[in-house]
């Protein structure tokens, strides 16, 4: 039996895990209609995507709840190198990002845990996923989308929207009706993966490597004295291996040094790189797994997937509500499909390479490794610069669009090569205002254009007139020249005075010396409309 839902809905979410949630947790905030569903009847108690970068706690800092994903996780001090049951190495993380962000660190927090925050802001916006519900297939007509939903009752429910969203993982049911291609490939080695109590010769506050001739493992610290293991050995290519198996191999190979028991959740998967050719189809986009997967190097899967949802909610949201032209939201694939595809480029081979079998590569990684990688760890206490480099392309705050319609088809200004650039992330900056400590992206929320203004209190009119034009897209920050702001002036290149358009992501859009109406009209102008 059909059922017809009455109200049409700007968005349909189709998946309730992270970066579904995300979507809809930022739809929210612009008051966009919207429900999201999920065929999981409840949520998962697993550590799934387990460490949390930067770029995603900026993300989580933008809806106000960083603090709550640092109580609910681990921070990651530093992390310990394993080779041949006997070399071992210390790399100390305290100094890799900072002055870079805020949250200059790993966060160690279970996925559960994280579905569990986007769940509860969702709720606190008056929002809830609707489990137990199947998106059966859908079509796309007059610029709509008709979606067929199982309920748990066995009906199908005919939701009418203009938009639908495909978070619905890898085997995505909105890809797959598309038709969408998502080639790729599928390592033949199998891995287990496991939350349970472990002894081992480390802090419960750090990560452990252990690399020999038949182990590659990573251990990573839970809350609860849990820990997280991943790894690769000789018995888990038995296809009914378990955890006793795993435990019993640790056992008999590094008894002095690990001790597995207590498994809360253990499963045996084969790692997947696989990228889909377009992330939108006229009404329909793909994000998060549904749009790319990613070997687990480097954790960068559902970080990649929640800034999708960054990069593409408020776009959707300045549509829906006429504040900008339908082209903008062919940014989304422009700007995230190449990220997508360099990071899986890199994962793949890093990840290839840890786990070959070849001479070569056992070589390399077990002998030249261990010498080598003394001289890199000494480079880096003494590289400030290097360091900064490494945790801003790990963590995702050196992600750039600099080649987008939003950044590359306009002037940007005459600037001193240091300053930051359009298609940057806004760079974290403090100092002191009053007596206080303060950031440049506290309070920025992700449903507007910032404009920083640095200078003049008073703008010219022909400016103001501009400013008032674009009110309802567009909110001023002003900063002051003065004693306290002299290195901010100086980071952002301002001569004098000057403007700097900060997109509700908070990647840089424009910027201009003085105040230029001209500029800063024909981008909003261009850009949105």
């Amino acid at each position: 039996m059909e059922t017809n839902t009455a109200k049409p809905l700007d968005v349909l979410i189709a998946g309730a895990g992270p970066v579904g949630l995300m979507m809809g947790c930022l739809l929210a905030l612009h008051h966009i209609s919207f429900r999201i569903i999920d065929k999981k009847t409840s949520v998962p108690v697993y550590s799934g995507a387990l460490i949390v970068h930067a770029r995603t706690m900026e993300v989580f800092h933008q809806l106000g709840i960083a603090e709550k994903a640092l109580e609910a996780g681990i921070i990651a001090r530093g992390i310990h190198i394993r080779f041949n049951h006997k070399k071992n190495y210390f790399l100390n993380m305290s100094a890799f990002g900072k002055s870079l962000t805020r949250f200059p660190y790993l966060l160690m927090i279970e996925q559960g845990q994280t579905v569990s925050l986007l769940s509860q802001f969702l709720k606190d916006q008056g929002h809830w996923v609707e489990r137990d519900r199947s998106l059966m297939g859908f079509t796309q007509e007059n610029n709509r989308v008709t979606s067929q939903i199982s309920k748990p009752d066995g009906s199908i429910e005919l939701v009418k929207s203009r938009f639908l969203i495909g978070a619905d993982g890898h085997e995505s049911v909105v890809r797959k009706q598309l038709n969408i291609p998502f080639p790729g490939k599928t390592q033949a080695s199998r891995l287990f993966i496991t939350d349970c109590k472990a002894r081992l010769p480390i802090s419960s506050k750090e990560i452990f490597f252990f690399f020999s001739n038949d182990v590659t493992s990573g251990f990573f610290p839970l809350k609860g004295n849990l820990w997280r293991i991943d790894g690769l050995i000789p018995v888990i290519q038995q296809e009914k291996a378990g955890f006793e198996e795993v435990r019993n191999f640790f056992s008999k190979k590094l008894s002095s040094e690990i001790h597995l028991s207590k498994p809360r959740w253990f499963s045996v998967f084969r790692s997947h790189s696989r990228c889909a050719t377009l992330f939108r189809h006229k009404q329909c986009f793909l994000m998060g797994d549904a749009a790319h997967v990613h070997s687990p190097v480097g954790a960068q899967g559902m970080n990649t997937g929640l800034q999708d949802a960054h990069n593409l909610a408020w776009k959707l949201a300045f549509v829906i509500h006429e504040l900008a032209d339908e082209k903008l939201l062919d940014t989304y694939q422009a700007e995230r499909r190449p990220l997508a595809l360099n990071i899986i480029r890199y994962t793949d081979w890093v990840y290839s390479f840890m786990t070959s079998h070849s001479v070569l590569s056992r070589f390399t990684r077990l002998q030249l490794f261990p010498r080598v990688l003394p001289l890199v760890l000494s480079l880096l206490s003494k590289s400030p610069h290097l360091c900064s480099r490494i945790f801003s392309s790990v963590s995702g705050i050196g992600i750039r669009y600099k080649k987008s319609n939003l950044t590359a088809s306009f002037p940007h200004g005459d600037f001193p090569d240091h300053s930051p650039k359009p298609g940057e992330r806004l760079p974290y900056f403090t100092y002191e205002q009053r007596g206080k400590k303060v950031s440049l992206d506290d309070g920025l929320v992700p449903t507007t254009f910032y404009l920083f203004v640095f200078g003049k209190h008073l703008l010219p009119a022909s400016f103001q007139t501009v400013v008032q034009e674009y009110k309802n897209v567009l909110s001023l920050k002003h900063i002051e020249d003065d004693s306290v702001t002299q290195s901010l002036f100086k980071l952002f290149g301002i001569k004098e005075a000057g403007c700097y358009l900060v997109r509700p992501d908070l990647y840089i859009a424009w910027r201009c010396q003085g105040f230029d109406e001209k500029g800063l009209s024909n981008y909003l102008k261009q850009a949105l409309k």
